[in-house]
């Protein structure tokens, strides 16, 4: 939010903010599964840590720049730092969780939305008082700190352990040639490739909807934007209460995260007022958090630990592809047939995306991996995790 507002207000055009959105999904695109081999290859640990260094740096650079190269520049380091520690992450909570690794992924997914609903309007608040440089300095302070933490934590698996080895019985490694012959992997792809284009179309429709079609105001859009926040919180928190489920029941909540999602999008196309927005922005909200903890617990639950963080990083530049092409379509989509239109076309592609995954998925049993080295030997919980600091 606060780099969006310095490219508005440094570089003064509406391309400016359009290059500063790509600097921010190309790295994922172009490195996703690059970074994601190094995380099936080198401790985990120290990828994080130098991503978040990475980020740490450029964000607190963003805070004192003001012409187009260097804020350009810092945004694509913080974009390469991103792309970098997201497989690094997903595949650290096996190590961490060992059996309550669906849970983990529920928190973390959590803590995440958290951060995404809260963040922005602390921002808001810092805006007031000092414009865009502090909440990207602390932005930028919040990752130095972070990679602090995360170097006291023991992540990776014990030296006698090799964690490249896999003990699934059947030799090598498996590549992502065999994973991708699973009907769940591609199924599991292309509806997140399709939804995320979907979720485009409603980022850039919601002002438009709150402002316009309804005739609300800009705390009215925010509204929205918060009512779709605490729906992904709330569903989030319920997935980690649940605990773990098997993979069939995962597949389940997942076309039905997909269901749900075509009629959120639908209703707030149909809604004539801000508090039915709201509404049908939390549930939109729900669904997300469903599809994407579902999505991540089936990966984690399904595929071989060996190749989980390519298949992360492969998953990532896929999404960020589907993103940056559902921005670039959306505004030209809004401009020719209205907000209304664009949001009931989203909510045909995820309606079409709920068909294709009940076609392939429902009636087949998926086959569990068997534990990676990692979750087999790292039974620790989360108790055991706080008592690894020194």
């Amino acid at each position: 939010m606060a780099l969006l507002l310095l490219a508005t207000r440094d570089l003064h055009t509406s391309w400016a903010v359009a290059a500063v959105l790509v600097c921010d999904l190309l790295p994922a695109i172009a490195l996703g599964f690059w970074f994601g081999g190094l995380a099936d290859r080198y401790p985990k640990r120290r990828l994080i840590v130098v991503a978040s260094l990475m980020q740490a740096f450029a964000f607190g650079g963003l805070a004192l720049a003001h012409t187009p190269a260097p804020i350009l520049l810092l945004a694509l380091l913080a974009g390469v730092g991103n792309a970098m520690q997201l497989p690094a992450l997903r595949l650290a909570l096996p190590a961490l969780a060992g059996e309550d690794t669906q849970v983990a992924a529920a928190i973390y997914d959590t803590c995440r939305w958290v951060g995404v609903t809260v963040g922005p309007a602390v921002a808001a608040a810092l805006f007031v008082v000092s414009g865009v440089a502090l909440p990207l300095a602390l932005n930028g302070l919040s990752f130095l700190l972070a990679a602090g933490v995360i170097a006291t934590i023991a992540i990776d698996p014990p030296a006698h352990i090799d964690s490249k080895a896999d003990r699934t019985g059947v030799g090598a490694p498996p590549g992502l040639k065999a994973v991708f012959a699973s009907p769940l992997v591609v199924a599991l792809f292309a509806c997140s490739s399709g939804t995320l284009f979907a979720g485009s179309l409603l980022n850039v429709s919601e002002p438009f909807l709150a402002t316009h079609a309804l005739h609300g105001s800009g705390s009215d859009y925010a509204l929205l934007v918060a009512a779709y926040g605490i729906g992904m919180v709330v569903a989030a928190v319920l997935v980690a209460r649940g605990g773990a489920v098997p993979a069939n029941m995962l597949i389940q909540r997942y076309i039905g995260a997909l269901v749900l999602t075509a009629v959120g999008m639908f209703g707030s196309a149909l809604v004539g007022s801000i508090p039915l927005a709201a509404l049908t922005f939390a549930a939109t909200g729900v669904a997300n958090a469903l599809l994407l903890v579902s999505q991540a617990q089936l990966i984690m639950l399904t595929v071989p630990s060996a190749v989980q963080g390519r298949l992360f990083g492969a998953k990532d530049a896929f999404n960020s592809a589907a993103v940056l092409l559902g921005l670039a379509g959306a505004g030209a989509l809004v401009a020719a047939v209205g907000v209304r239109l664009t949001l009931a076309t989203g909510a045909a592609i995820c309606g079409v995306c709920a068909l294709a995954a009940a076609a392939t998925l429902l009636g087949r049993e998926p086959q569990t991996a068997p534990d990676s080295d990692v979750a087999a030997h790292a039974r620790t919980g989360f108790v055991d995790v706080i008592r690894s600091f020194p």
